[in-house]
């Protein structure tokens, strides 16, 4: 299969990116209004689904603006090294928000739930380490820019 172009697996996976975001912008928006109608109420939760919803579309914009490059052939390039290092700050951030929420479940809720706090760990943990991946990956990034530049100049 094709990886670079108009047909490659970037356009695809970018239309992918396109409907998952529509998706959850929409569960977003429509969130508190359907549990309404079935007389659940999100309450302080609200705090955790929002900003991490948040997060997780800035990256999933970020990462369209990276499949664009790979749409016009141009993979290697310094504005894909800064959108690798935004990313990478954006999925920190994203961690910073999971790390509060574990503590807000961990000091303020009245009751323990243990499973909560595993998921919310492990996304602590994923969170963080897909923003170091996405840091040395940007530093790979920016190296392979580097060597193509000094290639395209002894040509």
């Amino acid at each position: 299969m094709q990886i670079l172009g108009e047909k490659g697996l970037g356009n695809i996976l970018k239309v992918i990116l396109q409907i998952f975001l529509c998706i959850v912008s929409l569960v977003l928006i429509a969130l508190p209004f359907v549990l309404q109608i079935f007389g659940l109420n999100l309450g302080a939760s609200i705090f955790i689904i929002y900003p991490n919803g948040i997060v997780l579309l800035l990256i999933a914009n970020k990462f369209m603006k990276l499949f664009d490059s790979l749409k016009n052939n141009k993979p290697f390039c310094e504005n894909n090294v800064k959108i690798l290092k935004s990313t990478g700050k954006t999925a920190f951030i994203g961690a910073c928000f999971w790390m509060m929420d574990l503590l807000y479940e961990i000091v303020f809720a009245e009751k323990l739930d243990v499973i909560c706090i595993l998921v919310m760990t492990f996304l602590f943990i994923l969170y963080i380490g897909v923003s170091i991946a996405l840091y040395i990956l940007s530093e790979l990034f920016k190296q392979a820019t580097e060597y193509k530049n000094e290639n395209e100049l002894t040509i």
